[in-house]
């Protein structure tokens, strides 16, 4: 029975000396801990970053935007000049409902973009969050940070071209009553096609985002190899 006992105990130390994929030193489980912890770090440190970095485009683009409100209010001056050349005060009125209605437009339009690009930033790094604790059952993540990147990129894009999009006016160019209709057509169109352009680089980030999602759900089904650690 001892015999017997020494010969099992053997051939199972044979057994997981053949296969070392299935055994665990206690360094490298220390060094497993280590790098989760660094990993942890660094999305901390990269989401500061991004964080940082948007805001700092942001206030880049402020000075930016103002210089652009400036030349947009010596053409809203002249186009209040235009104005009292309207005789009819009806066609006036209606001009300047128009006006306001596009002006209006545009801040609610952009408003609502800022506001989910500020919420697609919230998810990315909570998604960014779920891919560490995945990492931490050693589960494969690199194609999954580039993702990442790519997602930090299209919503960093967005946030720009709409911040721009915002700080537009769409002022008439009026020559006389005649041309009005046209002027107001053309304005118009114009702000039809921005806010398109606009909409479309958020709904790029968004689905830049959902690739992210998609692709953390996908890892956190897979279960991690089974390993056994040395006592």
């Amino acid at each position: 029975m001892k015999h017997k006992a020494v010969f099992l105990l053997i051939l199972s130390s044979s057994f997981l000396f053949f296969l070392p994929s299935f055994v665990r030193s206690e360094s490298e489980i220390i060094l497993s801990t280590g790098e989760a912890k660094n990993r942890l770090q660094n999305v901390t440190t990269n989401r500061e970053a991004f964080k940082v970095k948007l805001q700092e485009e942001r206030e880049e683009r402020k000075t930016k935007m103002e210089q652009t409100r400036e030349t947009f209010k010596e053409k809203r001056d002249a186009f209040k000049e235009k104005m009292e050349l309207i005789k009819d005060e009806r066609k006036k009125k209606l001009t300047e409902k128009i006006d306001g209605r596009m002006s209006t437009v545009n801040k609610n339009q952009t408003a609502r973009m800022i506001k989910a690009l500020e919420k697609l930033t919230e998810h990315i790094n909570k998604l960014e969050e779920r891919v560490i604790k995945t990492e931490e059952n050693s589960t494969e993540v690199s194609s999954i940070e580039t993702l990442i990147k790519t997602a930090k990129t299209a919503i960093s894009d967005a946030l720009a071209i709409v911040e721009e999009q915002a700080a537009k006016d769409y002022v008439f160019t009026i020559t006389d009553e005649k041309n009005l209709g046209q002027s107001i057509k053309a304005s118009y169109d114009t702000l039809s096609n921005d806010l398109k352009k606009a909409q479309e680089s958020l709904v790029k980030a968004k689905e830049a985002v959902i690739t992210v999602y998609k692709a953390v759900l996908s890892l956190e089904k897979i279960t991690p190899t089974p390993t056994v650690a040395k006592p």
